[in-house]
């Protein structure tokens, strides 16, 4: 079957569309939108469809998928189906504590009249470190440009001392080298690398597996001669089903002895309760 290939610069033209009335067929061509369409075949050809092109979706900048956004050269590692959790919280009634004598609620009152004025110092606090780190950065990388070995921080006079402005070998990670490519090119793949920590949940390991699988991961690490990559931290702690089930199986007693052993960690809110 020959196929025509038709080729223009053409744009279609919704006034013009609304403007005829239907053709009434579908057999019939579509409306004058400035393309010359050869005629349909019905002996060699289906029933020519009137279809609008439309073009082709854009890649997301904020999710970018698997091969696609600028070249960097860096190289990739598929973590499947591997994903972060996240905490979702929510505000909820919870029963009064017995304030007798009134001093809980006086303490009480004292938290939040101090949390208040914490949050508004650390606040103005970090705003002004970061305007003087912001006002100091220029003059930092100037100095020392063409430097290897340089200070690590520049000190700012004041009538009040002198404050250090420490640049430390430490950086804020990126999801993506999108915004470091047209900065550095070539050169992303010899400054940046992708870097990536792998956290193993063992209470979601069965028991009667978790020894054999542990021996294997081992066994998989030095095949590779990595071993030394891998990190236990090892603890005793409560049961998943401890925390609701010790008040029907522990007298309140028992959980006060247990609480000098084994403390409950617990925070003071303020925010988002009211009054």
């Amino acid at each position: 079957m020959n196929m025509n290939t038709i080729h223009t610069n053409a744009r279609f033209n919704p006034a013009a569309l609304a403007s005829r009335p239907s053709p009434g067929s579908r057999l019939a061509p579509p409306p004058n939108i400035g393309l010359e369409l050869p005629p349909c075949q019905a002996e060699v050809r289906p029933p020519c469809q009137t279809a609008i092109a439309e073009p082709p979706p854009q890649p997301s900048t904020l999710n970018p998928q698997p091969g696609t956004g600028p070249k960097s050269g860096l190289k990739k590692l598929n973590f499947g189906t591997m994903t972060a959790k996240k905490d979702e919280g929510s505000k909820k009634s919870y029963p009064v504590f017995t304030d007798a004598d009134g001093r809980a609620a006086a303490l009480a009152a004292t938290i939040i009249e101090q949390q208040a004025a914490f949050d508004a110092l650390d606040g103005s606090m970090k705003t002004n470190k970061a305007e003087l780190k912001f006002m100091v950065a220029p003059e930092y990388f100037r100095t020392n440009s063409g430097k290897h070995e340089v200070p690590s921080s520049m000190a700012v006079k004041s009538s009040q001392g002198e404050v250090l402005v420490t640049f430390q070998n430490r950086y804020k990670t990126l999801p993506d080298e999108s915004g470091i490519i047209p900065i550095l090119g070539e050169r992303t793949e010899k400054w940046f690398r992708q870097a990536f920590e792998l956290k193993v949940d063992g209470d979601q390991i069965p028991a009667d597996t978790a020894q054999e699988l542990l021996d294997q991961v081992q066994a998989l690490f030095a095949r590779y001669n990595c071993a030394g990559a891998l990190e236990v931290k090892s603890c005793i702690k409560p049961t998943s089903e401890f925390h609701a089930a010790r008040h029907l199986d522990l007298t309140w007693q028992e959980n006060l002895q247990v609480e000098e052993v084994c403390p409950i960690t617990a925070t003071v809110k303020t925010k988002g309760r009211g009054k």
